[in-house]
Order: C-alpha cells, then structure tokens, then sequence
C-alpha cells in the first residue's frame, strides 16, 4: 500500500510539473509577444542599417543593438526563432525608426523591402562627374563606377553592338531623375540607365541620324558636344547648326568641352595651352568628330542635334545662357569684344 501511494504520488508530481511547465511556457510566449510588440523608442529617428550576406540572426541582433535601434537582442533573437523568421532574414540595405518594435523589424527584414534612394544625374555631365556625384551619396566608390562603365560588361544591350568591349559608356549613360536600392552595384545603377537610354532614344531618332549620315556613336557624340556647349540656351538648335556647317565646311568644330574633356577641369574656358594637347580628342587640332561623346546628352540636346535650324552661321559666343552668332571670323571678333571682353 505504501509502495503504491508513493507511486501514485510520483505520478501527481509529474503530471504537475509538466503542467506547471505548461503553463509557465504558455506565460512566457505571452510575455515574449507582448514585447515583441512594444515601441522600441520614445524617440523617432530614421536609421540605415545593413544586413550582409551570411549573417545570423545572433550578429544581427547585436549590430542593431549597437546601433541604438533595438535595446535587447536577446528579445530579438527569441522572438525570431519562436516565429521561425531567424532564418528568412535577407541580405541588404535597411530604412529603419528608432520606434519600430522587434515585430516591425523582423517583418522588414523577412519582406527584403530594401531601402531606396533617389539620385539625379544632370544632362551634359560626364562619367568621372557621375561617379563623384553616386560616391558623395553613399552609394559606392567613385572608382568602381568608372570601371564598370565599360560596353564589354553590357555588351547585350542591342544599340552598344559595334563597340568594343574597352569602350567607355560615354554618351549612353542617360541623365534623368532615378530611385535606386541603397545597396546597389555599379552595374545596376549602369543599366538602368541604359534601359532609360534605349527607351528614350528611339528607333525613329535613330533612323533620323542615319539619314544623316550619322552612326548612333558620331550622333550621340554631336549631341554631347551640342549639350555641353549651349549650356540649356534657348539658342541649340543654332548652336547644333554651327557644327553641322563646320563639318561641311571642312572646318575643325574647335569645341572648348572637347578640351574640358580631356583635362577634367570645371571651367569651361580652356587656357591657349590647353587647346595644344595632343589627343584625339582635341576638336581645336583635328578636323570633324572625335573619337566618341565628350558626356551624356539629354533629349533637348539629342533633338536639337537631329533638327539643326538651318544658318549660316560658322562661330558663336555665349553669356548668360545666351548665344551671339557670325558667319564670319570678323564678326565673330566683335561678338567676342561685345560681348566678353
């Protein structure tokens, strides 16, 4: 009979542990939902934060603890194995608030909703100064743009055949208004903007320059010399003509943004010297086109290329984003007296 109690006893004993153990698990799931979903901040504040490839959900938690967003990363990495999130974390770039609880995060980070950002590339402006601009904005070193920027590493792009694979993407690179991934690459930034180029440069307008005896290169690189020299003057589609009229002529294009080209430096006057370089490049030395565009031309610059007005004019200046024209080298002097000196 006392073997039996004992027994019986054992058996009450665990049948309340197990229970108890139950209830006390059931109490802190609960508990850990609760603050799961607590504000993890009075204070608001918008954080970037990067998950890289490989990281455990441990190394996540610490880096957002280090990082003020989350003040408990043992929450954190109990929450995410308890809802089976810790191992659908992705890769990438964050937006986050201080405020976010650690189910917001988590939802986040198991969305891969990556942070985005918006970046504008101006017409006229060359690869070197697009490569400046997206390291200024976070996003990658100024080098590795310039590297990637190569046709060989796009070489499907149908309107790049005929280039070789050493040839920079000058003239192609589309200057417009874009919102890209946080994290991305060179190459992602590159192709979108080569799809905007092959959407907005369409096949019409490549016809149209055919007819004019231009490849797309020789007619993307007027129009980048056309951009660069009539600096949004109401006046491009005179300016365009000069250059057409020069090529007919014979004349060299004796094109300063062909200088500025080949020294990279921000003022757009060339010193005597300067226009002595020797370089393909140099419109002052060599007759017609030069190798390939000396920046990407946008669409104002593209069509005012393909419907020049038709002029005689050979020279013109520029003021103020107006342009003063001579059909003559004298006249062209006295333009020069008029209006800058």
């Amino acid at each position: 009979m006392q073997k039996i109690s004992i027994k019986k006893i054992a058996v009450v004993a665990a049948i309340v542990l197990v229970l108890g153990i139950i209830v006390y698990s059931k109490i802190s799931t609960a508990n850990l939902m609760k603050k799961a979903v607590l504000p993890g901040s009075a204070e608001s504040k918008t954080v970037s934060f990067e998950i890289k490839p490989g990281e455990t959900v441990g190394i996540v938690a610490t880096n957002l603890r280090k990082q003020g967003i989350i003040s408990d990363s043992d929450l954190f990495v109990a929450y995410a194995s308890k809802t089976e999130t810790d191992k659908k974390i992705k890769a990438g770039v964050y937006s986050l608030n201080t405020k976010m609880s650690v189910k917001d995060i988590l939802e986040v980070f198991v969305s891969g909703a990556r942070s985005e950002i918006w970046i504008t590339i101006p017409e006229g402006w060359r690869i070197d100064q697009i490569a400046d601009y997206l390291e200024k904005q976070g996003l990658f070193k100024a080098q590795d743009f310039i590297g990637a920027a190569k046709v060989g590493s796009f070489s499907s792009t149908p309107f790049l055949s005929g280039l070789s694979g050493n040839t920079t993407l000058e003239g192609y690179l589309f200057p417009d208004t874009y919102k890209v991934y946080a994290d991305a690459k060179p190459e992602d930034v590159i192709q979108e903007m080569l799809d905007n180029f092959g959407k907005k440069v369409t096949p019409a307008m490549m016809d149209q320059a055919n007819q004019k005896g231009f490849t797309l290169h020789q007619f993307i690189t007027l129009a980048s010399i056309v951009e660069k020299e009539s600096a949004h003057s109401e006046d491009i589609r005179k300016i365009a003509s000069v250059y057409y009229n020069r090529l007919e002529a014979g004349m060299p294009f004796q094109s300063d943004a062909t200088i500025t080209y080949i020294t990279k430096r921000p003022d757009a006057s060339p010193t005597i010297e300067e226009t002595q370089i020797d370089s393909p490049y140099n419109t002052y030395l060599h007759k017609g086109l030069p190798p390939g565009p000396v920046g990407n031309p946008g669409l104002e610059a593209m069509q005012a290329t393909l419907n020049p007005e038709t002029t005689d004019y050979l020279f013109f200046v520029s003021k103020n984003g107006k342009a003063y024209f001579a059909k003559t080298y004298e006249e062209h002097l006295a333009n020069i007296a008029k209006y800058l000196n």
